[in-house]
């Protein structure tokens, strides 16, 4: 038995021009709880 490893599959592409290799973090747009009422709300009556 050979401990030869396969080759990978996935192709590795540098990024592309004008991109930033770090980016940083998107801001927080909202609250966890901002929808629940209207999700509440549109619940189908067999729920």
């Amino acid at each position: 038995m050979t401990d030869k490893k396969p080759p990978r599959r996935r192709v590795v592409r540098p990024a592309p021009l004008g991109t930033d290799p770090t980016p940083a973090p998107e801001p927080d747009r909202h609250s966890e709880t901002d929808n629940d009422e209207r999700l509440k709300a549109e619940k189908p009556p067999h729920y």
